[in-house]
């Protein structure tokens, strides 16, 4: 089985589970891949075998200490890319991002470390997520969690995909940003951005990966 491959299930299950102790659902698993549930379920029963993961029928999977380890590695070494990607190179992060999918695979431990120390050992990454072994607030709730009148910023996007940090960063949905809710339809939640004087609509998919601190200040809907 490719390097690569075993790496990019174990950074998704990492990314997908948010902190959870519960199992990831195979079926989230195949929509961040964009594959079928049976080729998601093959792929895990081969990386049980290899210690990588615990696959428990009809729930999901959980990494093991292994696959843990490896799924922090994997993400410490993309979020420094997009660090560096970002703030030297001035790359748009949706395109960084896919770049540091790439680099990731191929950079060394030494060579990681030289990046960190180069990059002024950052602590998150461009669109916010921590890079390991640091770890998120416990006060973290995703933006799908939130009711309408509650004001709250920005702290990261997880899980990270090109498409929906090019959909982010049209909107102005950053890192960064106080935002608060005005309404939801089916399928999205309608928002107030601190910084524009109109509302933008974020699709549900998206407002689950983006996770906010709420204020201590609440105001009533309606």
């Amino acid at each position: 089985m490719l390097k690569e491959s075993v790496e990019e299930y174990l950074g998704a299950i990492y990314r997908l589970r948010t902190g959870r102790e519960a199992p990831l659902p195979l079926s989230q698993l195949a929509g961040f891949f964009g594959f079928s549930v049976v080729s998601v379920h093959e792929m895990v029963l081969k990386l049980e075998r290899q210690g990588w993961l615990v696959y428990y029928p009809y729930r999901g999977v959980m990494l093991t200490p292994e696959g843990e380890h490896m799924a922090l590695a994997l993400l410490r070494r993309h979020r420094l890319w997009e660090r560096f990607l970002t703030d030297v190179l001035h790359v748009a992060w949706d395109e960084a991002h896919v770049v540091a999918g790439q680099l990731e695979h191929a950079t060394p431990g030494d060579v990681t470390e030289r990046l960190a120390v180069f990059l002024g050992e950052p602590k998150a990454c461009p669109h916010g997520a921590p890079i390991p072994p640091v770890e998120r607030a416990a006060a973290e709730r995703s933006l799908a969690e939130l009711d309408i009148g509650m004001r709250s910023r920005v702290t990261r996007i997880v899980p990270e995909t090109g498409r929906r940090l090019q959909r982010l960063r049209a909107l102005g949905v950053l890192p960064g940003c106080a935002l608060r809710v005005v309404g939801r339809s089916e399928t999205g939640v309608q928002v107030a951005l601190d910084s524009a004087s109109d509302t933008v609509w974020v699709l549900n998919e998206d407002a689950m990966a983006i996770w906010i601190t709420p204020s201590a200040d609440e105001i009533p809907s309606g």
